[in-house]
This record gives structure tokens, C-alpha cells and sequence, in this order.
């Protein structure tokens, strides 16, 4: 399929538990006699495997689609991606920047993170594109960024500040960001709920102003509704 071979499969160490737990159940249900509790358990999983593998394949791209829009985008825009992955929102950024506008993306390429994740496929899928001019990807850790304080005036990050362990990773990850964009840079934090609501908290204290945490809705769970994704935008 072209969406996991070019976006890959989030945490897919979750849905692999949801579908395990769905093919126990169901063993179960058949080595009792058909009985409806374990059948109901059966369903419930396979429901979250299904809201799980909608969300990373389909949903996640729904939700940038919404965002981007939002974003203010210039021949003087340098942006930066904060842990890229297979590049879905670099691209949709560099396809929608004017000529002279510049999008860097940073990964440290974790298999566990996303499937098939590797700086040199999209690198490869950045020529082939034609987009050499507009986008670059390196290899980086969120905690130390290898860049100039006040280098960028856009930063975006789709599920990935969470990978970070443990919480003061993050908020190292949080004030590295803070250095590295100008006063006046765009924030765009994509991330699961639990997440969003201590960035919030951090960004106030580092300084950013015009912080807004909306809901993604349902487009946006991560096997139901008690793993939502949330965005977060601000302005530094």
C-alpha cells in the first residue's frame, strides 16, 4: 500500500497488541463455547485495532491537512520538522512553499517510532520529487539541535515529541525548540493528549504567547477516545 510505504506505521508495537489481544479473545471465545462476553472482548479489540490503523494510515494526514492551511508560509520562510519521519508534513510544506522558502527536517530514525523509517528514503524521495532546493532532512537528536538560536521562524512536529524518554527529555526537546525559532516563529505541535497539555504548561513558561490546544476529534485516536491527538499552536 502507497500510505505505509510512504508515511510507515506509528507505535506499531500498539497495534500489534490490539490485534493480539483480538486473536486471543476470540480463541478464547471459541474454546468456551461461543460465549458472548468473550466475543464482546474480541470486538472491543479489533475495534481498536482498526481505530489504531485509520488513525496512522489516513487520519494523521487529515489532521495536518486541516493545520497547514493555518500555517503563514513565505519566499523568506526557513521551516524546521521536528522528528520528520517518512517526511509527511516536510512534504506537504515544501509543495506548498513559494519559491525561496526552505523546509529542514530532523530525525533520529527509530524503527519503533515509525516502520521503515530512514534518512536515506527520504532523502531519495526528496529528488525524486524535484523539492532539493526547498527541503533537506538530516540525522538529529530533538534534545540537542544542531542549528543556530533564532535560525527558523516555523516549526511543526507530528506524533513525535512523546517518543522522548523520559518527561525532562521532552521538555529539553520543548526549550531547544524555543532557541532554535525567532520571536514571532509559528509553533505547530501535533501529539497525543497527555503530551499537549505539559507542553502547554512549559511553552507559557518559556514565553510563548497565543497558545491554543484544540481536539482532533475522532480522526485522531489512537484505539479510542482515551488516546486522543491534540494540537497545539503558539506563537514565540
Amino acid at each position: 500500500m502507497k500510505t505505509v510505504r510512504e508515511n510507515g506505521i506509528d507505535g506499531v508495537g500498539g497495534l500489534v497488541a490490539f490485534t493480539s489481544l483480538a486473536v486471543v479473545c476470540f480463541i478464547v471465545w471459541l474454546a468456551t463455547g461461543l460465549t458472548t462476553s468473550w466475543l464482546i472482548a474480541t470486538l472491543f479489540y479489533v475495534a481498536m485495532a482498526s481505530c489504531f490503523l485509520y488513525t496512522t494510515l489516513i487520519g494523521k494526514q487529515k489532521i495536518w491537512d486541516q493545520q497547514l492551511p493555518q500555517l503563514t508560509l513565505s519566499t523568506d520562510t526557513r521551516a524546521l520538522d521536528i522528528g520528520c519521519g517518512h517526511g509527511m508534513v516536510l512534504f506537504k510544506i515544501a509543495h506548498r512553499l513559494p519559491a525561496g522558502g526552505h523546509i529542514t527536517g530532523i530525525d533520529i530514525w527509530r524503527q519503533q517510532d515509525q516502520t521503515n523509517n530512514s534518512l536515506a528514503t527520504v532523502t531519495q524521495r526528496i529528488h525524486a520529487e524535484g523539492l532539493d532546493q526547498v527541503a533537506a532532512v538530516q540525522t538529529a537528536d530533538m534534545r540537542e539541535l544542531p542549528f543556530a538560536d533564532n535560525q527558523f521562524n516555523a516549526i511543526v512536529s507530528s506524533l513525535a515529541i512523546h517518543n522522548v524518554k523520559p518527561k525532562t527529555g521532552r521538555l529539553q526537546s520543548l526549550r531547544e525548540i524555543a532557541r532554535v525559532l525567532q520571536p514571532g516563529g509559528q509553533l505547530v505541535i501535533a501529539d497525543l493528549g497527555f503530551s499537549c497539555n505539559a507542553y502547554r504548561q512549559e511553552l507559557t513558561r518559556l514565553g510563548f504567547h497565543d497558545i491554543q490546544v484544540t481536539s482532533t476529534g475522532v480522526i485522531g485516536w489512537w484505539g479510542g477516545p482515551w488516546m486522543p491527538t491534540l494540537v497545539l499552536r503558539a506563537i514565540r
